[in-house]
């Protein structure tokens, strides 16, 4: 056999082992770039995973430390005709008093801090409190709100000892008492007090009245009161049952105006 003929041989048996080679390299690149770009983009979603779990926290607690917009208030600028209220009509000082029937917040200021006010300031004629509805918490607020406008318009020497007794009676919020034939039951026990005239006008002038605790309710609104109860004394407002010192202090400020 002559040489090229031996030489083309050998090249021939050699060239598949070289190209098998080569095939096993070049897939080797490839699965190890492949590699190298999965392992990234794993890398970049755990990244950003991380980020965007803790972006809301960041904005939550950039969000509460910005302060809040302060409204300003002025009693002068709150509607207190034919509202009902206690005290001397030409009292120095003037509370207005956004309220709910089965708010368990109002019981405490209604229980805790207004008979001392009542005491302090109402009876000496330095402090009026004017009744402001705010009701909010189901149907039986609402209905609390007509017996309330109905008695102020049939016996509003007698309101002071109603309102009392509401909140006597008050249960846990909507929890059973407070519809209008329990209201008129409790209002049929307060003295000077005509609750059949109380029943009716609840039911002939029911959209006048409705229309009364809505606008009360937008009204607050406007002073910043989101729930019961609320109050604005001077240029001051007021939420939640304060202590009877916040009350106080804020009062015994405008007397000495």
């Amino acid at each position: 056999m002559k040489r090229s003929q031996k030489k083309r041989l050998i090249t021939l048996a050699i060239s598949p082992k070289i190209n098998i080679a080569y095939v096993l390299v070049a897939i080797l690149i490839v699965m190890a770039f492949l590699i190298g770009v999965l392992i990234t983009k794993i890398q970049y979603l755990e990244k950003n995973s991380a980020v965007s779990a803790t972006l809301p926290s960041i904005q939550a607690a950039g969000a509460a430390q910005q302060p809040q917009p302060q409204i300003k208030v002025n009693i002068k600028n709150v509607d207190i005709k034919n509202e009902p209220y206690i005290g001397n009509n030409n009292a120095p000082v003037v509370m207005a008093y956004w309220l709910d029937y089965q708010c368990p917040f109002c019981k405490k200021f209604e229980t805790e801090t207004l008979p001392t006010l009542i005491e302090k300031y109402v009876n000496t004629g330095k402090l009026r409190v004017v009744f402001k509805d705010y009701q909010f918490l189901g149907p039986d607020s609402a209905t609390a709100g007509l017996a309330e406008n109905a008695v102020w318009e049939t016996a509003p020497q007698s309101f002071e000892v109603w309102n009392k007794a509401m909140y006597e009676k008050q249960d846990n919020e909507n929890a059973g008492w407070g519809n209008k034939d329990d209201i008129i039951a409790l209002t049929r026990t307060i003295p000077g007090i005509d609750a059949d005239q109380v029943s009716a006008l609840m039911d002939q002038k029911k959209e006048a009245y409705q229309k009364e605790l809505d606008e009360d309710i937008q009204e607050g609104t406007k002073f910043g009161v989101s729930g019961t109860p609320g109050f604005v004394i001077g240029d001051q407002s007021i939420s939640g049952a304060e202590p009877l010192s916040t009350f106080t202090q804020i009062i015994d400020a405008l007397l000495k105006k």
